[in-house]
């Protein structure tokens, strides 16, 4: 049977919690975005090289991120804290962002390593500290406040982890790529997360909304057989971060290489965030209104909308670039909270045994796989087409390919992936 407490998570706990999204984001940031660009360009690591590392990096994710659910599950059930796992993921990512981030090796094969270390540990923390939202009950729009607030500090983290080196740079009179750069960016990032750290071991009083009382196959295979939903809404997460990772791995590489906007690239993504840190409160006030999945589709239509205009931009016309962000970071907003929140509703219907590690770690499968294979075709396709002067079309230019046509076509499939899932499952606009 679950254990119910009647309390609500008080503010101590909510702030201490939610300030590890603020590291854990930026250096989550700085993992995926900056770092294959800098391990390139920087270090000299061949592109294509760091795509095929990620990829299947990714594709090793998906065995230990289940067998670290699976662990999370029973530790759980013996009654083993949540707090104690996150925090020993917490001291072994400090680790692995020392090797990538000050290090800095140009041996593949330590960039493989404290890679793999980072995303091992990540894992460790992030899946019983998503779990914690998907467990809270849902008296009083909690989870959506508990989620909403932890986008917030996770935007928050994005947006430093963007000023951070960019100021940095301004005072050094360098590149926002500089090794120096990252090395002083990764030891900040590095001290918040030691900081952080220790305000959740002092504050964060570790609550139990939800426990399973077993781990059984045979439970879980019924449940996702007897649910569909769960199986629809992987679909729908999975295709949702594919599209929006393949505009994340491109970013840089598309305002400096194709906008010729090299030295704007950190202020504009700083725009972009900046807009969506601005837009959640925005969804959270309005949007609990509303079911989540009418929010997802609305969110995913204006983000489609936003980004059409992507066709129209080039080096003489980049100001329309602007637009873009402005739309598409409103819609991106949404994303950020959705996920986490439809996952607990569809969890609340498997109330004789949760199993919400497992499910959490599932969904970060998942995520990563989304992230790996979007940066494995993006950068190495990009990379390799690039490196052999081939072009696929003589007016398109390479990086339109796998900036632009390849995510609207996913992003076009994920709205009427959503559409489908309100049309069968009676999903209507409001709660």
């Amino acid at each position: 049977m679950f254990n119910h407490k009647n309390q609500e998570m008080n503010l101590k706990s909510i702030l201490s919690y939610s300030f590890q999204s603020f590291y854990l984001a930026g250096s989550f940031l700085l993992l995926f975005i900056f770092l294959p660009t800098f391990y390139n360009l920087s270090i000299g690591i061949p592109l294509s090289v760091i795509g095929l590392v990620i990829l299947t990096s990714r594709l090793f994710d998906v065995i230990s991120d289940f067998l670290i659910g699976y662990l999370s599950e029973k530790r759980i059930i013996s009654g083993r804290s949540k707090k104690n796992q996150i925090l020993l993921g917490i001291i072994v990512f400090i680790f692995s962002l020392f090797g990538l981030y000050v290090i800095q090796s140009d041996n593949i094969y330590s960039f493989i390593f404290f890679y793999n270390l980072a995303l091992i540990s990540y894992s460790i923390a992030i899946i019983p500290y998503d779990s914690i939202v998907i467990d809270q009950k849902k008296i009083l729009k909690k989870r959506f406040r508990l989620a909403a607030i932890k986008e917030i500090f996770a935007i928050l983290g994005v947006l430093s982890a963007l000023i951070i080196p960019t100021v940095i740079s301004k005072l050094q009179g360098v590149d926002l790529l500089n090794p120096n750069v990252i090395k002083i960016s990764g030891l900040i990032f590095i001290i918040l997360a030691i900081t952080g750290g220790l305000i959740f071991y002092l504050f964060y009083d570790d609550e139990l909304n939800y426990k399973s009382n077993e781990i059984s196959w045979v439970q879980l295979k019924s449940f996702i057989e007897k649910n569909k939903k769960i199986v629809s809404f992987s679909y729908i997460t999975f295709f949702n971060l594919l599209a929006n990772n393949f505009t994340a791995n491109l970013f840089i590489l598309f305002v400096s290489d194709y906008l010729g906007l090299t030295e704007y690239a950190g202020y504009l993504l700083i725009l972009y965030f900046l807009i969506t840190l601005i837009s959640t409160p925005f969804w959270y006030l309005y949007g609990r209104k509303f079911s989540n999945m009418f929010l997802l589709q609305f969110g995913t239509s204006l983000t489609i909308f936003g980004f059409l205009f992507v066709i129209f931009t080039n080096s003489n016309s980049w100001q329309i670039y602007l637009f873009v962000i402005l739309i598409t970071g409103i819609g991106i907003g949404i994303d950020l909270i959705i996920p986490q929140i439809e996952l607990a509703d569809i969890l609340d219907q498997n109330n004789d045994n949760r199993l919400s590690q497992i499910f959490t770690s599932f969904f970060s499968i998942i995520k990563k796989a989304a992230i790996g294979i979007a940066a494995g075709i993006a950068l190495t396709g990009y990379g390799y087409l690039q490196s052999i002067n081939f072009s696929l079309h003589p007016n398109i230019p390479n990086i339109m390919i796998f900036y632009f046509f390849i995510p609207l076509i996913i992003k076009v499939f994920v709205l009427l992936l959503v559409m489908r899932y309100r049309s069968k499952f009676h999903v209507s606009i409001r709660e």
